[in-house]
């Protein structure tokens, strides 16, 4: 039972839909297939921009954020909380530009006090991009980007959000917010298969891209050859320019299909009531939250431990009970434990059956 930050377990229909024929990654039925699941994200996601599916890991769906809006030399301000933010800082320097951080503690998540204090040191912030994860995995840290946004774009900044480990199990508004590139994932709580990325990219890195055509170091990630693809290649159903796992898309349209129809407000209370009673019980064992109080994730609950039996735990979980929870990354390993409240995992039944067999296996390990 995966009660870990991502993958989920997906639900049998959705596994049902991998043992469809394969479908080939063109023509009239996948063009379908793929438009249908495009729109349907933008429900999810809450926007009218433009949806992708590049069948990438998530870091690279960042990635493709940076190599379009970010050149050589150029200033970009990453709202640095935790590993996975980090892992943005590293791919900004990765390809020569300079990254700007407002940095919080871990475990901590960011205000707008904190981001217009960086901002506005910016000799020109417009045409600048903002980073920001919406639900940093390492930490179980929840931000929400309506205001930081909202002040940026006043600014004239382009606004990319990660949402890689909330969609699907958080509110998401990205229009409402301002958000010209957010970032979803197909495997943690939206419960398809990992193997593609759902991306929704406003107009206003559309023409961003355009005008950097040429200096893009990436052909793959380059938005301008996803547009092309788009423009000239949908008329015999090939919209990307690339071949696709198809079948992980069948089933990534049969997940969102099924969020939708369960309702995402429904959805969200879903997950929500998850982590709350999951955060109830671990602190009944004994185990401080490590997340600060005011930024608690729907989808991942951080409890600290301690070093001397973290990984006893975690392995005779799994060897006794078949319950897999996720340690610590980075400094914080072997001083918290990780446990995903995600798509088929966001349910009281699942949360307590791994409380009673962390009970268990405590009274062993501490």
């Amino acid at each position: 039972m995966l009660m870990i930050p991502g993958p989920s377990d997906p639900e049998p229909e959705v596994l049902a839909e991998l043992s469809l024929p394969i479908l080939p990654h063109y023509g009239d039925k996948w063009m379908a297939v793929y438009t249908e699941t495009t729109s349907l994200m933008q429900k999810v996601f809450k926007t009218k921009s433009e949806v992708l599916i590049p069948p990438i890991p998530g870091q690279l769906a960042v990635e493709m954020a940076a190599v379009n809006l970010v050149g050589k030399g150029d200033d970009a301000v990453v709202c640095s909380n935790g590993v996975f933010s980090q892992n943005i800082v590293d791919a900004i320097r990765a390809i020569g530009a300079n990254p700007v951080e407002v940095v919080a503690e871990f475990g901590k998540g960011h205000t707008l006090e904190m981001v217009k204090a960086v901002v506005d040191g910016l000799k020109d912030p417009a045409g600048k991009p903002i980073f920001l994860v919406h639900n940093e995995t390492s930490t179980g840290v929840l931000v929400n980007p309506a205001e930081i946004f909202r002040y940026c774009k006043s600014k004239g900044m382009f606004t990319i959000l990660d949402s890689i480990s909330a969609v699907g199990g958080t509110d998401l508004r990205a229009d409402e917010w301002n958000v010209d590139y957010v970032i979803g994932y197909a495997s943690k709580a939206l419960g398809g298969v990992n193997g593609v990325v759902p991306v929704a990219v406003s107009p206003a890195v559309w023409e961003a891209a355009k005008k950097r055509k040429g200096t893009v170091h990436s052909p793959f990630l380059d938005l301008n050859a996803w547009r092309e693809a788009i423009d000239l290649d949908s008329s015999w159903g090939h919209p990307h320019p690339t071949s696709m796992p198809t079948s992980v898309v069948v089933a990534l349209r049969k997940a969102v299909r099924m969020a939708l129809d369960e309702g995402l407000d429904n959805r969200y209370r879903r997950h929500a009531e998850a982590a709350d009673a999951l955060r109830k019980g671990l602190r009944e064992l004994g185990l401080g939250i490590f997340t600060d109080p005011g930024f608690l994730s729907n989808t991942v609950s951080v409890a600290r431990v301690d070093a001397k039996w973290d990984l006893e735990l975690r392995k005779r979980l799994v060897s006794d009970y078949n319950i897999m929870i996720a340690g610590g990354l980075g400094p914080l390993r072997g001083k918290i434990i990780r446990i995903g409240t995600m798509n088929s995992s966001a349910r009281l039944e699942r949360v307590h059956a791994t409380l009673a067999a962390m009970e268990r296996v405590l009274k062993a390990v501490r």
